[in-house]
């Protein structure tokens, strides 16, 4: 270009002298029609839209130059951005990791998850399935070229006293095969090793594998006891591999035919109505998502006919062969943490996002204020040829690097932020398992709100910035009208930073509001001064009426413990998320029937809701003499009364439960009433 330049002056200059100009003369008067060749080179680059590096240099030394003189400025806009964008950045690395991230196994969106659906389900379909379900499906199935399944469990590493809980896994042989999950050390469980009536074998997970034997070859082929029973470790899973529940990891896997060596006469296996497997597949080449579901809604009839639970009433055996199996997409796993927080954290990044308008708002004033004290120094750059859009690419470029030095910051914000977040929704027995390292995507997301943000609180403030009268700010002159204009502009982005940081406050109020309710509820106990100890008793004795007998012993000692008032046994505990519900028989006028007499129970000893301080509204506690050889009673709540008796009392009166297979339970009487309390959650 700059010998394309050259060659046009000299032709200038050899016409000016042919019209008889001195070659001083010729020289300058070629000079001033061209324009001087710097100046028009960047006319050229400007007009083709396409600025060399240099010049991209230039202006990000000059924007260090004057960072480096405004130091104050620059520290506030960085600091602001690097709280807006860590915050944002944050918000999204939990919902990458929760809602957006495949599963690190072999082709993930091959993957199917099997639920159930039938004509009256109105919200998502089931998942869970039993055991004797499972081995229909996998014998039946013609379209899947691996299905497997599995279950969630707790195993005990004690042998004897506190017990150490580990999170246990039972899968289906063809559970890491069919995953492409390969070993990082021995083998991996394979359809050999899932056969009903195994001894088992167990599969450690990377992270297990390093706390427990750091790491070392020598684990291979040793044994493992878990929950009272041994077992040979044949592998180790691959690193990265956590499981195919979301935020549940896993320590040991164990072939599904072991459930019934650790849990013995309480295994699932052959029960048709115990629902703790999921249940994923991986369907044959050049089978689409169609097919898959037209097969498996024929297959359905004789599945569940065959895995009907005989001991239901007939009217529940209908509803229940009148299920099908649908597909559900697989590529992300299954988590109940992402249906739980999905909606929480998608309001969270709605307000990060006016968290960070707040910023550009706040960085857009001082921009402006900035321009006001720059005139001066624009004019004079207008005045020596530099164009607006020349001036506007140089002031861009301050906010880019602004924002790329705030983007910076908040990406190690951000590292602390998501630790936060995780704690905050772990609880010391159901640690959340998450991999939060920044991704390429989280990466590519924060760079881009960077630059966002940038042209955000960037663009107006340059464009104002260049429009300024040459004459009176070279001059130090009085604000102008253009200025005013610029003034009325900050006076507006003020306001709106105002009005959404209202906004933001009321949001906070109400969030407040919401969590001083529930720290404050009445959720019918006082959950004060009370300490909840767990008792695993299953392999202390093979006989159920000695580790009665020791559990009874365990609480007397408790009871006797210097500062302790009182001491009491239930099978659950308030707030802990588990329940236990059955149909409830009832020779009451209008007493609902069917579904709708569905209730939940809890077992407990003399004294529970005394120890917790739950009022007795009517009737008495229960007694020492009542044991397991004496009538049965029972205690119920106000919503067991307004629900069956329609607030007539119960006392004296009684119900009965369903014992399988298909019998009913000698009667129960209600001897008291007791003010409900919270047990799923608050």
């Amino acid at each position: 270009m700059e010998e394309e330049l050259r060659s046009h002056l000299e032709l200038a200059i050899e016409e000016n002298l042919r019209q008889g100009q001195s070659p001083e003369e010729a020289r300058r008067s070629a000079n001033l029609q061209l324009g001087g060749i710097e100046q028009v080179k960047e006319v050229c680059r400007d007009a083709r839209r396409f600025p060399t590096l240099e010049s991209w240099v230039q202006d990000v030394r000059f924007a260090l130059r004057l960072m480096r003189q405004r130091p104050g400025f620059t520290g506030a806009a960085v600091l602001t951005l690097a709280l807006g964008i860590g915050a944002n950045t944050a918000i999204f690395t939990m919902m990458d990791a929760v809602m957006l991230r495949s599963l690190p196994v072999r082709d993930p969106g091959e993957l199917h998850l099997l639920a159930m659906r039938s004509a009256d389900d109105k919200g998502d379909p089931n998942p869970m399935f039993t055991n004797p379900l499972w081995e229909e499906i996998r014998d039946r199935q013609d379209v899947f070229q691996s299905a497997f399944a599995w279950g969630g469990t707790r195993l005990n590493l004690s042998q004897g006293g506190e017990a150490r809980y580990v999170r246990g896994l039972f899968v289906s042989g063809d559970y890491f095969h069919g995953l492409g999950v390969l070993p990082a050390a021995g083998r991996v469980l394979s359809v050999a090793d899932d056969r009903r009536g195994c001894a088992g074998a167990a599969v450690l997970s990377a992270d297990f594998w390093r706390d427990h034997y750091a790491g070392s070859a020598d684990a291979i082929g040793s044994s493992i006891t878990l929950s009272g029973h041994t077992f040979p470790i044949v592998g180790v899973a691959q690193r990265g591999f956590t499981g195919l529940e979301v935020g549940d990891g896993f320590d040991v896997a164990l072939p599904i035919c072991a459930e019934a060596v650790v849990l013995g006469k309480d295994s699932s296996l052959d029960r048709r109505s115990s629902w703790w497997l999921n249940i994923m597949a991986r369907p044959k080449p050049q089978v689409d998502p169609r097919q898959v579901s037209a097969r498996l809604k024929s297959l359905s009839p004789a599945i569940f006919q065959a895995s009907v639970p005989q001991h239901w009433k007939p009217d529940n055996q209908q509803r229940f062969l009148a299920r099908w199996l649908v597909p559900l997409p697989g590529r992300r796993g299954r988590s109940d943490l992402r249906r739980a927080y999905d909606r929480p954290l998608r309001m969270l990044m709605a307000v990060v996002a006016l968290v960070l308008l707040i910023a550009c708002a706040n960085i857009a004033g001082l921009m402006l204020a900035g321009g006001t004290a720059r005139r001066r120094e624009i004019a004079i750059r207008l005045a020596v040829g530099a164009s607006r859009s020349r001036l506007v690419r140089q002031l861009l470029t301050e906010c880019l690097l602004l924002s790329a030095c705030g983007a910076a910051l908040g990406v190690l914000l951000s590292l602390w932020g998501t630790s936060v977040l995780l704690s905050t929704i772990s609880v010391r027995n159901s640690t959340v398992v998450l991999d939060l390292a920044p991704n390429l995507r989280v990466l590519a997301f924060t760079g881009g709100i960077s630059v966002l943000t940038a042209l955000l609180f960037g663009t107006l403030p340059a464009f104002l910035s260049t429009h300024v009268p040459l004459s009176s700010a070279m001059k130090g002159g009085p604000v102008d009208g253009a200025s005013r204009g610029r003034f009325r502009m900050g006076r507006g982005i003020v306001a709106i930073q105002v009005a959404i940081s209202l906004v933001l406050l009321v949001a906070a109020g109400l969030f407040l509001r919401t969590y001083a309710n529930l720290l404050y509820l009445d959720a019918g106990f006082d959950r004060n001064n009370v300490l909840l100890v767990n008792l695993d008793l299953e392999h202390a004795s093979d006989s159920a009426s000695a580790r009665e007998e020791l559990a009874t012993e365990i609480l007397k000692h408790v009871e006797g413990l210097p500062g302790a008032i009182s001491a009491s046994r239930s099978l659950l505990t308030p707030v802990g998320g588990m329940t236990w519900n059955d149909l409830l028989y009832l020779d009451e006028p209008g007493a609902p029937e069917g579904e709708e007499s569905l209730a939940y129970f809890n077992w407990v000893t003399p004294g529970y809701f005394t120890n917790l301080r739950t009022p007795l509204v009517a009737g008495r506690d229960f007694n020492a003499s009542e044991s397991a050889t004496s009538s049965r009673v029972a205690i119920v709540n106000e919503t067991l009364v307004r629900k069956f008796f329609h607030g007539r009392s119960p006392l004296g009166k009684t119900f009965q439960l369903e014992e399988p297979p298909g019998k009913r339970s000698p009667p129960i009487e209600i001897v008291g009433v007791v003010r409900d309390s919270k047990y799923q959650s608050l």
